[in-house]
């Protein structure tokens, strides 16, 4: 899977649960954390739903701000877990 297909699927997943369904304005170089999209209980629902859609479990080690900045950095993070 590519990362845009990831991106994409991400992209869908956080306005749903986080915004309401609203998309306008999210891509994937938006400053998640910093606009506060995510916070500490987004990142455990996120968390659930890549073990639940992409079959990929987070370290807790990885759940750190630099790999859940974006949904691009999320995406990657996703990806190297696959092929770990």
């Amino acid at each position: 899977m590519s990362d845009e297909i990831l991106i994409a699927e991400l992209r869908e997943f956080v306005a749903r649960e986080f915004l309401h369904g609203k998309d306008e304005g999210l891509n994937a170089t938006t400053p998640l954390i910093e606009l506060g999209v995510i916070d500490s209980v987004a990142i455990v629902v996120l968390s659930d739903f890549v073990w639940k859609q992409f079959g990929v479990r987070i370290p807790n080690a990885e759940l750190r701000p630099s790999n859940l900045a974006t949904l691009e950095t999320i995406a990657a993070m996703v990806s190297r877990l696959r092929h770990a």
